[in-house]
């Protein structure tokens, strides 16, 4: 069994800026002379460890990703999760904004609800942002990794502002400027592995074997037309992508098939006690095992 992961304290000195963006409290701080931010998790879920447990495992299929740590911060349970602008300078733009831009019609605004968040206005953003064929295919891949991945453990928050590209403006010795675009590292995953659920429903699914069931009844961020009342599931946008891209598809799902349990399991058991329960450590495990098999039963 590895060491457990460390527990970072965030002192109010470290404080740099608040971040506006999202639901739950958060701030910009300094560490290592980097900008790291640090995410509350709310009160009777496991959104500080599903956040961890989930860039891991994200790691563990050689996705891009940010680097976190399980933290705490005047005595708020949370992570902190590093600017992966550190790796990938720039400015970050989020997928409302480019939506808004590429899309007529679509609102930007909107924060729930917002339908017209389909893959196919995805599809689009992506063909006008990355004109060169090269570059277009292999943002298409590692977008629909992204959603592979969602699939995987379960994040059903793949809403218009969790994705997006980093635009970065580079001069050449004689003062040209290029304005290079790449697809943003996969981020914010803590609505995942049933974080949300108490250890009684946990224990009660686990028993009653209705983890199949609790997997494909979950909503995600992303619709699957402008018509529909809710989200897709993860793992049934997982297998439309299947369908429609299984040039893509199939890499990603060569790679969930070598992803090692035992590996997603020491993970998960690296979390130290005061943070996840037995029965969230079982029930997240049982989780990535059921839609592993899932996922590799696509055709």
């Amino acid at each position: 069994m590895s060491e457990p992961f460390q527990i970072l304290e965030v002192a109010t000195s470290m404080r740099s800026d608040v971040e506006q963006l999202g639901s739950k409290p958060k701030f910009w701080f300094k560490w290592n002379n980097e900008n790291w931010l640090f995410k509350e998790a709310r009160e009777n879920t496991g959104e500080d460890w599903s956040e961890k447990v989930a860039s891991e495992i994200a790691r563990l299929l050689d996705l891009p990703t940010h680097h976190t740590e399980l933290a705490i911060s005047d005595g708020k349970r949370g992570c902190a999760v590093r600017s992966f602008l550190t790796e990938y300078p720039g400015v970050l733009v989020h997928g409302n904004e480019l939506l808004g831009g590429f899309i007529t019609g679509y609102d930007k605004e909107k924060e729930r609800g917002q339908a017209q968040h389909t893959f196919d206005n995805i599809v689009e953003v992506i063909e006008k942002l990355f004109p060169n064929e090269k570059e277009r295919r292999t943002t298409a891949f590692r977008m629909v990794g992204y959603l592979v991945f969602d699939a995987l453990v379960g994040n059903t928050d793949r809403h218009h502002q969790n994705w997006g590209a980093v635009l970065t403006l580079r001069r050449d010795d004689d003062g040209a400027s290029t304005l290079l675009t790449q697809l943003a590292p996969t981020f914010d995953h803590a609505s995942s592995l049933g974080r949300e659920l108490t250890d009684e429903a946990r224990i009660r699914r686990l028993r009653e074997g209705t983890m199949e069931r609790y997997i494909r009844k979950g909503e995600g961020g992303i619709f699957e037309n402008g018509d529909a009342r809710a989200g897709m599931s993860p793992i049934a946008l997982a297998r439309v992508l299947a369908v429609r891209y299984p040039e893509f598809f199939g890499p990603w799902k060569s790679r969930i098939e070598a992803l090692s349990l035992n590996a997603v399991r020491d993970v998960i058991w690296r979390v130290p006690g005061q943070r996840i329960s037995e029965p969230g450590r079982e029930f997240a495990l049982s989780f990535v095992t059921t839609s592993r098999k899932l996922l590799l039963e696509t055709p």
